[in-house]
């Protein structure tokens, strides 16, 4: 009997994060991961929705849409504001985490609970301390393709992404875009 009851702690224990590392397999694919994705992000008593595309390959990813394209690369984040015609270079703190971490399965600083089925769906719970930032991670049982992500930060801060479609792909071509006659903000120093 105490041998079956270790057994069945050694498998909860160790399953745990099968499905986050499943969801990570997915996003990190040596060919690339591009995601069709809507975000709502609500703060106090606004909200705003987007819709863009979203491409992650090593440790290099991009979010794309109509007004802004963020491109982050070792710790370098470039931002095109489309709209008002700027462009922003900045370095991110290997110690921060941001959203699009979460979303290119970058774990660090990151922390998992137990994981939960749902027909044919699982649930993620994780909380980032740092932030008091509280989430969950939607994936596919069977792949672990993301289906949604969403987490809340101190009841005033909730963001949902909301993945429409999820490829491996290594034909990804990220858009170029000529920022010549853009206003360049340089805030590495």
């Amino acid at each position: 009997m105490i041998y079956f009851a270790f057994l069945v702690l050694v498998k909860i224990a160790f399953s745990q994060n099968v499905e986050y590392e499943k969801f990570q397999k997915f996003v990190q694919s040596p060919n690339g991961c591009v995601l069709n994705i809507n975000v709502k992000h609500s703060y106090f008593d606004k909200t705003v929705v987007s819709s863009g595309v979203f491409y992650a390959k090593d440790k290099m990813y991009i979010y794309d849409n109509e007004e802004q394209y963020i491109k982050y690369d070792n710790q370098y984040i470039t931002t095109i504001n489309k709209i008002h015609k700027q462009v922003v270079y900045d370095l991110i703190n290997e110690s921060n985490v941001t959203i699009f971490d979460i979303l290119s399965g970058n774990n660090h600083s990151i922390h998992f609970s137990h994981s939960f089925y749902e027909k044919d769906q699982v649930c993620i719970p994780f909380h980032i301390d740092l932030w008091g930032i509280q989430g969950s991670i939607w994936t596919s049982s069977v792949d672990g393709a993301p289906l949604k992500i969403k987490f809340i930060q101190e009841k005033d801060i909730t963001v949902q992404i909301d993945i429409n479609s999820s490829t491996i792909s290594s034909n990804y071509n990220p858009p170029v875009y000529d920022v010549s006659d853009y206003e360049v903000i340089s805030l590495i120093d």
